[in-house]
């Protein structure tokens, strides 16, 4: 029981401030990751959610519970609705998308340790979504 009070105690709602949304349509996909391995790879995100667009400008999103520590979020705009970060035929991106702590690599994608923050309790995290 102690344990679990402790858990409670050092959890919170991440809250998550999408910005520079262009368009008042389609989707933004959130990831979020708790660890290098994996990083960039939907399928290794602790949380990964789709909430849908309606109106430009940004967008307030509160995830689930998460104890603190480190972490890394990775969001598109998809303004086609079928899912995947779409890219030219040089594999640039052609949908909006962005990274916690601001990253904007040009010719790659983000490191871990680029984009990791220390979450804390009630902590927020900016996103600036921008295309190449």
């Amino acid at each position: 029981m102690l344990l679990f009070f402790y858990f409670w105690l050092n959890t919170q709602s991440m809250n998550i401030q999408i910005n520079n949304i262009q368009t008042g349509h389609g989707q933004v996909l959130v990831a979020v990751y708790q660890q290098a391995e994996g990083f960039m790879s939907v399928d290794k995100a602790i949380f990964k959610q789709a909430y849908p667009i309606t109106k430009k400008g940004e967008i307030s999103i509160d995830l689930p519970e998460l104890a603190e520590g480190n972490y890394a979020v990775s969001c598109f705009h998809d303004l086609n609705n079928n899912g995947v970060l779409d890219k030219n035929m040089l594999g640039i991106p052609t949908e909006p998308y962005g990274f916690s702590q601001g990253i904007r690599p040009k010719f790659r994608a983000p490191t871990w340790d680029e984009a990791k923050f220390k979450y804390k309790k009630g902590g927020q995290v900016g996103i600036w979504l921008e295309k190449w």
